[in-house]
């Protein structure tokens, strides 16, 4: 079974979102924590940005909170034309438009979800996004590793990926890549 990965690009003062984060206007005013992503079709992209870009697409299975989900509209159904199966960690009903997206499919419990995700992604990893529900999903011993694309950027205030833990978690620096635009950091969080 894969791993249950968080994958997420976080400022240098531990923010996913800018302060103006809304439903409308993901990330906020001048979101550009995803820059390090760049064009996979420039020859000029870093040669390391694009292998950890990769990953994420081999992903085989993919878990969002529910505003992660709305905010891009569910992927259209489809992550980036992956063709996996989406699972919403969610308390409320999918809205309607999900009802036509098969591969989307929500879940009211965090560590039902993962482990659902999970299984479902066979010898793949779950690619995570999200902030929520991570603090529970930590202390509940369901994730396996974090993927931090650290940008050098102090954004100042905004949604943070991780506020309240009940207990400190231990994490193994497992890889660390760097290029002009991000230092990715693979942790295995420890048990």
């Amino acid at each position: 079974m894969g791993l249950a990965a968080l994958d997420m690009s976080v400022s240098l003062d531990g923010c996913i979102a800018g302060p103006n984060d809304t439903i409308e206007q993901p990330g906020g005013e001048r979101f550009s924590l995803h820059d390090w992503f760049g064009d996979p079709d420039d020859p000029r992209g870093s040669e390391t940005d694009l292998r950890e870009l990769a990953e994420v697409m081999q992903a085989g299975a993919v878990l969002s909170g529910s505003r992660t989900a709305q905010q891009t509209h569910h992927w259209g159904g489809d992550h980036h034309g992956m063709g996996v199966p989406i699972y919403v960690v969610s308390r409320r009903e999918p809205p309607p438009e999900v009802a036509g997206m098969p591969l989307v499919h929500y879940v009211t419990d965090v560590v039902d979800a993962i482990a659902q995700a999970k299984a479902a992604s066979g010898d793949r990893h779950v690619h995570m996004i999200g902030s929520a529900w991570v603090p529970t999903a930590l202390a509940a011993g369901a994730i396996d590793e974090l993927r931090l694309h650290h940008v050098p950027l102090l954004m100042g205030g905004g949604r943070r990926i991780v506020d309240v833990l009940p207990a400190p978690i231990g994490l193994e620096i497992v890889r660390v890549e760097t290029s002009p635009k991000a230092t990715h950091v693979r942790y295995r969080v420890l048990g």
